[in-house]
């Protein structure tokens, strides 16, 4: 070892050069004393079972049941999250599919999608040729838990001639 005026990490015993020897060893007394409790206790959280499901804390944003696993899906400021932080679902509120017929994802939209599959939509405008249309939105899961939409059209009623 070069003596170059630096500890390694290797050599550091946790004495301070500039404390008494007495003050150097109260401080070990308490660093071994908080260890010891330390390794006694259980971890706040819990320990780290990876088969177990790690959610967020319930609150009152509840909207629905995710499709892919079952948790609860929940408002926070920029989507519909699920509440398993190992799933990926989300329903994005600045979603460019609603965008593209001028409405927007809101919690009732949300609500209905995730209880029913299906949402009726009155009122969309094409973005692309302005023409207004009513709909249905479907939603489905893909293999990596992202939402996917699609619409449908309601059937038209013919009058007779």
């Amino acid at each position: 070892m070069a003596d170059d005026g630096w500890i390694s990490a290797d050599d550091y015993d946790g004495d301070i050069p500039f404390l008494s020897d007495e003050e150097n060893r109260m401080r070990a007394l308490a660093r071994q004393a908080k260890a010891d409790a330390a390794s006694d206790d259980e971890l706040p959280f819990g320990g780290f079972d990876n088969s177990e499901k790690i959610e967020a804390p319930v609150t009152s944003d509840v909207v629905g049941e995710c499709p892919c696993c079952g948790s609860q899906v929940v408002d926070r400021e920029k989507a519909f999250f699920c509440n398993n932080y190992d799933c990926n679902f989300a329903l994005w509120k600045n979603n460019k599919f609603f965008q593209a017929i001028s409405k927007e994802m809101t919690r009732d939209v949300a609500e209905e999608l995730l209880t029913c599959g299906t949402v009726r939509l009155d009122g969309c405008k094409s973005v692309k040729t302005g023409n207004t249309f009513n709909c249905y939105v479907d939603l489905t899961v893909d293999e990596e838990e992202r939402a996917q939409f699609a619409i449908r059209f309601p059937k038209k009623k013919y009058r007779r001639q």
